[in-house]
C-alpha cells in the first residue's frame, strides 16, 4: 500500500508539473520583470504637475439643472479645463459631471473635448511636441481593465514620439487618467499581465479571473508540497540518488522547494479567496467627513472663493468637508497643500480636529493611542497613490485593534488596518513582496529578492522540463507497444496455419 501510494504521488507530482510547473515558472520569470517595471498608473500628484493654473477671473456660472440645491455632494473640484475653469462634480446615483464655470453649461466630453484635453497635457507628458497618430474610445483595453470605471468612456491618443506613448482621458471628467509607452507596455507583457493573468478577455470576468487564479495558486501550492516531500524522502544518507538535471531539480528544490512554496501559497492569500482576509471598511470616512455638502452650498462658497487673492496660484481646489461643515483642499502650483473654509479663509487643522475626528471613529470602544506619526511603521509605507508624510495615526480600543492613518491636512482617511488588514500585510506583503523593514534598503532588497525568485525559477523550470521529458517518454514507449502489437499477434497465428 505504501509503495503504491509513493508510485500515485511520483506520478501526479509529474503529470501536474507540466502544466502548473510552467506556469509556476512564468510567475517567477515575470515576478522578476515586476521587481523593476509596475502596472502603467498615474499618480495623483503626477497627474496635477500636469495642470495650469484655475482662470478665476471667469469664475463662477452655474446651470440651473446641474442639481436641486439640496443635493448632496460628494465631491467637488475644480481645476483649469480648456483654457477655462471647470468644476467636476461627483453626485450620488449619477455620473460625474464637468461643468464649465465659464459659461454655466455642462460639457459633454466628446472626441474632440478629449484631444483637446490630451493635446494640451502631451508636451509636459512626452516632454517635447508631438502629433497624435491614432484615436480610439472604449470602455477598457489591456492597459485600463479593471481601472476607471468612473472615467468611462474612455478617449485612448496615440502619439508619434519616439516613446509612442498613449494618453487615456476620462469621458465623463474630461481629465487626464493614465499613459503609457511602448517600453512600459513590452515588460508588461512579460511581467505584470502573465503574472497576474490579467488578459483582457479573462480579467473583463472578474468572477471567473478570480476563481482562476485562485485555483491555479491551489495547485500550485499542492504540486510544490508533494515535490518537497518526495525530495525529503529521496535524501538519503546527506546526497541525492539522482543524476543529471534529476540532480539539479532535486537539490534546487531541497534549497528553494519552501521559498516556492512560500511564494505561492502568498500570492494566492494575495486574492483574499473565498474573503477570507476580507477587510472592507464600515462607513469611517463617513464618520469623519459627516454629512457631505449640498449643491447650495457648495456654489455659495464658489461665488465667495472666486475673488481670493490666496488662490491665485492654485492649480486644484477640492472639497474637503470635516464633522459636517465644508471646507476646501487647494493644491498650489509648486505641490504644496493647504486648507481653507467655505468663506476662503485659512483653515489649517488643529490637534483638537483630529482628536476629534479619532473619537468619531472610535466610538463605542475609545482610543488606545492617537498622534502625528512622521515616519512609516510597519503597516503604512509608501506603496500607496494617497501615501503622505507625516500622517496621523489613530489606534481604537476594539478587539482587533483598528489602525486609522489620516491627511494631517485635510482630515481625509487614507488607510484602514483591522485584524485581518495586518494578516493579509503580513501574509502577503511581507512573504510574497519580502517587504520587511530591514529589507528595504537597495540593492539589499534587489540581491536577496533576485536570489530567491532564480532559484524558485530553477525548481519550476527544471521540474517542468522533465516532467515533459518522461512524459514525452511515456507516451513514446505506449505507441512503440501498440504499433507493435498487431504484429506479435499475426506471428503467434502464423505456426498454428501451418
Amino acid at each position: 500500500m505504501g509503495n503504491g501510494v509513493w508510485r500515485a504521488l511520483v506520478v501526479l507530482h509529474r503529470y501536474l508539473g507540466v502544466a502548473v510547473g510552467l506556469l509556476m515558472a512564468m510567475w517567477f520569470v515575470s515576478g522578476i520583470v515586476m521587481m523593476y517595471v509596475g502596472f502603467p498608473q498615474l499618480q495623483e500628484a503626477e497627474r496635477l504637475r500636469l495642470q495650469p493654473l484655475v482662470p478665476w477671473q471667469e469664475c463662477c456660472r452655474f446651470g440651473a439643472r446641474l442639481a436641486a440645491d439640496e443635493q448632496a455632494i460628494p465631491r467637488a473640484q475644480v481645476e483649469a479645463h480648456a483654457g477655462g475653469p471647470a468644476l467636476r462634480l461627483r453626485r450620488a446615483g449619477r455620473p460625474d459631471a464637468l461643468v464649465d464655470l465659464a459659461r454655466g453649461s455642462l460639457i459633454t466630453v466628446d472626441a474632440d473635448v478629449a484631444k483637446s484635453v490630451a493635446a494640451a497635457a502631451a508636451p509636459l507628458i512626452i516632454g517635447r511636441d508631438a502629433a497624435i497618430v491614432a484615436y480610439e474610445r472604449l470602455d477598457v483595453d489591456q492597459w485600463t481593465v479593471g481601472r476607471y470605471v468612473r472615467d468611462r468612456p474612455l478617449h485612448r491618443f496615440d502619439f508619434n514620439d519616439p516613446a509612442r506613448t498613449s494618453v487615456y482621458v476620462s469621458g465623463t471628467a474630461g481629465q487626464i487618467v493614465v499613459w503609457t509607452t511602448a517600453t512600459q507596455r513590452f515588460w508588461n507583457w512579460l511581467g505584470t499581465v502573465p503574472h497576474w493573468l490579467y488578459f483582457t478577455a479573462l480579467r473583463s470576468d472578474v468572477a471567473l479571473w478570480s476563481e482562476i487564479v485562485i485555483w491555479a495558486s491551489i495547485l500550485g501550492s499542492f504540486l510544490t508540497v508533494v515535490g518537497i516531500g518526495l525530495g525529503i524522502t529521496q535524501f538519503r544518507h546527506g546526497r541525492s540518488p539522482y543524476r543529471g538535471i534529476f540532480y539539479w531539480h532535486h537539490l534546487a528544490g531541497l534549497a528553494f522547494g519552501l521559498v516556492t512554496l512560500t511564494f505561492v501559497v502568498s500570492g494566492l492569500l494575495s486574492m483574499n479567496p473565498w474573503g477570507l482576509l476580507d477587510s472592507r471598511d464600515s462607513g469611517e470616512a463617513v464618520r469623519i467627513q459627516g454629512a457631505a455638502p449640498n449643491w447650495g452650498e457648495v456654489k455659495a462658497s464658489l461665488a465667495a472663493l472666486r475673488a481670493q487673492p490666496a488662490l491665485a496660484d492654485a492649480v486644484s481646489l477640492t472639497t474637503a468637508p470635516l464633522a459636517g461643515r465644508l471646507h476646501w483642499l487647494v493644491t498650489r502650483e509648486d505641490g504644496s497643500r493647504t486648507r481653507i473654509d467655505a468663506a476662503g479663509a485659512a483653515a489649517p487643522l488643529r490637534p483638537a480636529d483630529l482628536a476629534a475626528a479619532a473619537e468619531r471613529l472610535a466610538a463605542p470602544h475609545g482610543v488606545a493611542a492617537q498622534g502625528i506619526m512622521g515616519e512609516e511603521d510597519a503597516y503604512y509605507f509608501r506603496r500607496r497613490d494617497a501615501f503622505v508624510l507625516p500622517v496621523y495615526r489613530v489606534i481604537v480600543n476594539d478587539a482587533e485593534r483598528t489602525r486609522y492613518y489620516l491627511d494631517p491636512a485635510s482630515g481625509t482617511l487614507i488607510q484602514r488596518t483591522n485584524a485581518n488588514g495586518r494578516w493579509h500585510r503580513w501574509l502577503f506583503g511581507a512573504l510574497h513582496r519580502l517587504d520587511f523593514t530591514f529589507l528595504r534598503a537597495r540593492p539589499l532588497w534587489d540581491v536577496v529578492v533576485l536570489l530567491l525568485m532564480l532559484g524558485g525559477t530553477a525548481v519550476a523550470a527544471t521540474g517542468s522540463y522533465l516532467a515533459l521529458r518522461r512524459i514525452g517518454a511515456d507516451v513514446a514507449s505506449l505507441w512503440r507497444r501498440r504499433s507493435s502489437a498487431p504484429a506479435q499477434g499475426d506471428a503467434s497465428v502464423t505456426p498454428d496455419a501451418r
